[in-house]
């Protein structure tokens, strides 16, 4: 079955986001945008969106696995549900298909064809630097592939 134009217009962003292609995100949204992302709150507009994008400067690298999302769709409203892999400014690595940091959600709304609200959902601790605020992190069972 072929991607709707709502979510052509998703893996265009992260395509574009992880360097994949080249070209401006921007242009996928409204200019009112609406986001959310853990660390930097909610914002609207495209200023907002660009300056929560200039936290990915915390990593070298970073990649959505997109032929792995889990992707439901309804009317204007599509959510996402996928694991990232990179490593961040500091050296340390992860890969969301086989440990817990990397899993994110994400829930985007649709005007006229492009993105007008973008809320994402995980934990910024992706290179476990945070772990020992939380002693149950050492007590995790050791994830499946199907979680």
């Amino acid at each position: 079955m072929a991607d709707s134009a709502n979510v052509t217009t998703i893996k265009r962003f992260y395509d574009i986001a992880d360097g994949r292609i080249t070209g401006d995100p921007t242009g996928l949204f409204t200019e009112d945008v609406k986001i959310y992302t853990p660390k930097f709150g909610v914002a609207a507009g495209l200023d907002a969106m660009v300056a929560a994008g200039k936290g990915r400067a915390m990593f070298r690298h970073m990649k959505h696995h997109l032929d792995e999302f889990q992707i439901v769709e309804q009317g204007d409203r599509v959510v996402v549900e996928g694991t990232t892999e990179g490593e961040t400014a500091t050296g340390r690595t992860w890969d969301g298909r086989k440990d817990i940091p990397g899993h994110f959600c994400a829930v985007f709304d649709f005007r006229d064809g492009r993105i007008c609200r973008m809320h994402v959902y995980f934990d910024p601790d992706l290179g476990h630097e945070d772990a020992d605020r939380y002693p149950w992190w050492q007590q995790q069972a050791t994830p499946t592939a199907n979680a």
